[in-house]
């Protein structure tokens, strides 16, 4: 019989050598290469052009592809009529106007999509010379940035893990510019998130709680496994309804708040651009292959581990390993990030579970080697989740500054902080409770408590793994050049 102590002295070793690990990890880790953002523009941001301007031309760091109307050119006159086409394998976009644009200011709004899927949107301004309204002075953009205007987001980037909905609806849907921020449109995309969170969620309770089964179920412990098997089946529509919900109100949102967008197929199937359409496409058959394929025992459910290999594959697909260089070191980290995720929040799920369980059926909890065992589990997966976490956002930042400057850095130190305080629970149940557990025989009414502390502190660890999952969704959405 494996001894807790023993537990607890293993565990440590593999702490020490992950921590040494994400040392060098982030010693040796080069900065990042590779954002899709908005490299220039022709006219620039705030110039003003001597003669009529002929055609407006967005020049990308990587490819894209148009969403909705692509680029939304306003004039003295309203909006002008304009035929947009990508150009230069996909890195440029250009607007060319029905007539050439004449004098007056002109402010240009443009909506794309990068290689993964996720929407970028911008908003800058210039002037054409002549006997129109006084030129306005917009503040140049920095040479080799995004160019934007304070109403405007140069990049709607994204981090671990979510498919990303935030797409835009077909090239026939005129609207006017000033709707791109509606109320409603604002809304859809809070609603996107959510049904993002939820399909992220599903995915990580069903990875984990089959490794759980796998390795914390042991000896006397393996009667249980017909339970978390049942709820991970039920894991299966919860990420089929959260995808139904990212897709629709992404639609709805990109299409500015039309709310006819959400069930129209034209619509949804333009939002499904770049690699999306395969990243949601594997989390769906993922999700309905564990909804199927959970069983009463683990061998016999083959079917829903494959299913849960699917649903991390697409989330990995929608993540910014399509884009950030080098390739190999960003799948790494990706995937090492999101499986550590999984044993570490779906082991905490089915233990809060099966003791909640254990306790109303009158069961004695029995939490001493269950507590150890999934310590091992958890010590391991919070090294790894750091330390792919930290190669991610050395990939994926430009600057450090950019942690403190964009949404995206105080999202992510959000989510350090939440994630920091559910380690905090699992050191002191791993030094404290866990102990406490060992010494049952011969202090039986101290392990009772003991086990009781572990039942809730699990609890408090769930409710606390949601918000970081909330924070995840966010983060997939925010900007990550401020």
């Amino acid at each position: 019989m494996v001894r807790p102590s023993g537990v607890a002295h293993a565990s440590a070793r593999w702490v020490v050598g992950l921590l040494a690990a994400l040392v060098l990890a982030t010693w040796c880790a080069p900065s990042a290469a590779a954002h899709t953002k908005l490299q220039s523009s022709a006219p620039a941001a705030g110039s003003t052009s001597d003669g009529p301007v002929e055609e407006v031309a967005l020049t990308f760091t990587l490819p894209v592809t148009s969403l909705g109307d692509g680029i939304v050119i306003d004039g003295p006159e309203g909006t002008v009529a304009a035929d947009v086409v990508t150009a230069e394998g996909d890195l440029v976009l250009v607007a060319t106007p029905a007539e050439p644009l004449a004098a007056g200011d002109y402010t240009v709004r443009w909506t794309a999509a990068a290689e993964d899927g996720h929407p970028l949107e911008g908003t800058f301004g210039f002037t054409v010379a002549g006997t129109g309204p006084a030129p306005s002075e917009p503040a140049p953009s920095e040479p080799g940035e995004p160019e934007e205007t304070a109403g405007g987001s140069p990049h709607t980037g994204h981090d671990m893990r979510d498919g990303g909905t935030d797409h835009d609806m077909g090239h026939d849907m005129g609207h006017d510019a000033a709707e791109m921020d509606s109320p409603g449109a604002d809304a859809a995309a809070v609603v996107a998130r959510i049904g993002s969170a939820a399909a992220l969620w599903g995915g990580l309770v069903a990875a984990g709680a089959l490794v759980f089964a796998g390795l914390v179920l042991r000896g006397p412990d393996r009667e249980d496994v017909p339970v978390v098997l049942r709820m991970v089946r039920w894991t299966g529509p919860l990420i089929l309804v959260g995808l139904a919900v990212q897709v629709a109100a992404g639609s709805v949102h990109m299409a500015h708040g039309d709310l006819a967008a959400a069930v129209s197929p034209a619509s949804v199937a333009a939002s499904l651009t770049g690699t999306t359409r395969w990243a949601l496409g594997l989390q769906a058959v993922g999700a309905t292959a564990i909804a199927v394929g959970a069983w009463r025992t683990l061998p016999g459910s083959w079917f829903a581990v494959l299913g849960s290999v699917l649903v991390g594959a697409g989330h990995v697909l929608g993540g910014h390993s399509n884009t950030a260089e080098p390739r190999w070191v960003v799948v790494t980290a990706d995937v090492a990030h999101l499986a550590a995720a999984a044993a570490w929040v779906g082991g905490v799920v089915a233990m809060a579970l099966l003791l909640r369980r254990r306790r109303r059926d009158g069961r004695a909890l029995d939490a001493a080697l269950l507590g150890a065992r999934f310590s091992v589990v958890a010590a391991v997966s919070v090294a790894v989740v750091a330390a792919a976490g930290v190669v991610l956002a050395v990939e994926i930042l430009d600057r450090p500054a950019q942690i403190w400057e964009s949404t995206w850095g105080l999202l992510l130190l959000a989510k350090v902080a939440v994630v920091a305080a559910v380690g905090a629970i699992g050191t002191y149940n791993h030094f404290r409770v866990v102990p406490k557990l060992a010494a049952r025989r011969s202090r039986v009414r101290s392990a009772r408590k003991a086990s009781n502390l572990l039942r809730r502190s699990a609890g408090r660890e769930t409710s606390l793994m949601v918000v970081i999952v909330l924070i995840t969704a966010w983060l997939v959405a925010a900007s990550v050049e401020g």
